[in-house]
């Protein structure tokens, strides 16, 4: 079994069997889903599969005799698998649901030497949304995009977020984007330019986006490609454009349109020209056009500078930030489009440890000792439409805040989600949380996925928001089931070929830090590598990279409680080995770390397997193990 094959809220199995012969249906969706699993020809077994959008009175009958209830059959994206005689039926009132199936029907196969069990199985997910918030990719990233949207919908997801920014063409008014590529291009003349422009003045900045679009932008009919693939597979794709705060993308090219007009990259507009809307308006009518959603995330995190420019002095900065949202609210809704934000500006977010946060009265330390006043924001909870989604990322801050939201019957979700760190996680879901999305802030590079965590994020989170009941206690065992299971999805195929299971440790250690503009360089994080000599003077060389493929044992698997703040603190080290590594608990409590490498000479006999050390810190290479399997 696997951790996808295991996860199921409601089971009733009996003998597995193949595919005895080519099952084809008319959607090529569902047909790509399938053409994965092997097929036995001529053997016993599984040969139609049907997909169907109501439940016939036996099924109704066998799932009801599992427990399941009216509501649960009626919960968008439940679906049920049914196997009997030569027939395996998939039923979901919604495409999204019989996609889930069909991916079902695939991890069963996986897990089970390529055979499918016969019975009852019926899945329900507790939370309605599940999803991850990305950048739109490079021009020349495209395939690592649409790889993200397969592998959120084989672990059961169903949104999206984009940011747009500056990284779509926008017709009506092109300077944006020219002014972008000018402003993307200052941002990343050096890895730390980002953070320093973020922190060399004497007021608080938002962090700087500019690996958006790779740094450039995609055309319109391109992102309107992204869009489709997507809801072919009923993903639901949230345009985020960045408004009155992380408008950097409007304010390079428009200027006198800034709330700070001394600030040389500026990031707030101001919410009392009317010059703001208009741009603004048209910006969002290009995207409209392009991904036509359900619902518009309008950003507004990290807001620090309201009521300073001569058109809003005096002014309340609650009421400013309220009549913002309010408006591009009352635009979207007039065009029968959802509000989405980031909703941390309207907390009073006091932690445990007495420190503003959000909405609170604060003062920020700046730059050369200066200090930055930010006046409180929270009353503007009250100020806003009440059908505002609320995109919680400070879930992590203080768990109160939730209440704020629901004694308020506003719609909350938790943004910026880390499904292990998060504190009282089935109270919160029960209390009304729709569920969570993970956030990446930087490029879809598999490597950087891997390194920040997200992978591991995404399928631990996975079980979090299908099967209700998870308590912190479960950490270590879920964390090894999530390695496991990332290391067969990315390595099945290796693992299928003749190939080296290698295991390994090093005592160099180097500190994690979350990649964004400063990225994982394989020349600079290459510590060594092996050797492999042939028998016939043939040799292979294996990279070894610290953080991809092989880190320090001393792994921690447990939770611990931040002094600070309402949330768990983890070894982020050990999160961001998981996808091409498989790290192993020894009995001695080191950790030790296995990859699968293909072995492209298999008749030809190794001679010996020498370990290289290129990397100038301190410490060993330590091979654990070296295998060669068939």
């Amino acid at each position: 079994m696997s951790m996808m094959s295991d996860m199921n809220n409601f089971s009733q199995l009996t003998e597995a069997k193949p595919f005895g012969c080519v099952v084809t249906v008319q959607n090529r969706i569902l047909q790509n889903v399938l053409e994965q699993i092997p097929v036995q020809n001529g053997k016993p077994g599984w040969q139609k599969v049907l997909f169907a959008s109501e439940y016939s009175p036996l099924q109704l009958e066998a799932l009801h005799n599992l427990g399941v209830s009216q509501s649960q059959l009626q919960t968008e994206d439940s679906y049920a698998v049914f196997g009997e005689g030569d027939t395996i039926t998939v039923c979901s009132t919604n495409f999204r649901g019989q996609l889930f199936g069909a991916y079902t029907l695939l991890q069963q196969a996986q897990a089970n030497d390529g055979k499918i069990p016969g019975g009852v199985i019926f899945n329900v997910p507790q939370c309605s949304f599940r999803g991850l918030k990305v950048y739109l990719p490079a021009p020349d990233a495209l395939d690592e995009f649409y790889r993200m949207v397969d592998f959120l919908l084989y672990y059961r997801c169903n949104t999206m977020i984009i940011e747009i920014g500056g990284a779509m063409e926008y017709k009506k008014h092109p300077e944006i984007n020219e002014s972008w590529i000018e402003y993307c291009k200052e941002m990343g003349r050096y890895p730390e330019r980002a953070e320093e422009v973020q922190n060399m003045f004497g007021w608080s900045k938002n962090s700087i986006h500019f690996e958006n679009g790779g740094g450039t932008f995609l055309p319109q009919e391109t992102v309107r490609k992204l869009v489709s693939y997507c809801k072919e597979r009923w993903m639901q794709v949230i345009p985020e454009v960045p408004s009155l705060s992380h408008a950097d993308y409007l304010l390079h090219a428009h200027p006198e349109l800034a709330e700070r007009p001394y600030d040389p990259f500026p990031d707030v507009y101001c919410p009392s020209n009317p010059e703001s809307y208009r741009l603004l308006f048209e910006v969002l009518d290009e995207v409209i056009d392009v991904f036509d959603p359900e619902t518009v995330h309008i950003g507004h995190d990290e807001c620090y500078s309201l009521g300073l420019c001569e058109l809003c002095k005096g002014k309340d900065p609650a009421e400013l930030y309220a009549a913002d949202i309010t408006r591009i609210h009352d635009y979207l809704a007039q065009r029968g489009i959802r509000t989405m934000y980031w909703s941390e500006k309207v907390l009073n977010a006091i932690a445990k440890d007495g420190h503003p946060y959000g909405g609170a009265d604060q003062t920020h330390n700046c730059s050369r000792g200066t200090k930055c006043h930010v006046a409180a924001t929270y009353r503007s909870i009250d100020l806003i439409p009440q059908d505002c989604r609320a995109h919680n990322w400070y879930w992590s801050i203080v768990v109160r805040g939730d209440e704020e939201f629901h004694k308020r019957n506003m719609p909350m979700t938790f943004g910026n989600w880390s499904p292990f760190r998060i504190v009282h996680w089935q109270e919160r879901v029960d209390a009304g949380a729709q569920g969570g999305a993970p956030s990446h802030w930087t490029t879809l590079s598999e490597p950087t996925l891997q390194y920040n965590g997200v992978f591991t994020e995404l399928v631990f989170g996975a079980h979090l928001q299908w099967i209700p009941g998870y308590q912190p206690e479960q950490y270590a065992a879920l964390l090894e089931e999530t390695a496991k299971e990332l290391f067969l999805y990315k390595n099945r195929a290796i693992l299928s070929q003749p190939h080296f299971s290698i295991t390994h440790r090093t005592t160099i250690e180097r500190p994690w830090k979350y990649l964004t503009s400063a990225p994982l360089l394989i020349d600079r994080d290459t510590i060594g590598k092996y050797v492999v000599e042939y028998e016939s003077g043939r040799t292979l060389e294996i990279p070894l990279i610290f953080g991809k493929n092989i880190a320090n044992p001393f792994r921690s698997w447990k939770l611990s409680l931040s002094d600070h703040t309402d949330c768990y603190c983890v070894d982020n080290s050990l999160c961001g080995m998981m996808l091409t590594t498989l790290p192993i608990r020894m009995p001695n409590g080191e950790t030790h770390f296995n990859m699968a490498v293909a072995n492209p000479y298999p008749n030809d006999p190794i001679i010996s397997v020498r370990v290289v050390k290129t990397a100038e810190d301190d410490g060993e290479i330590l091979l654990t193990a070296f295998e060669q399997d068939d």
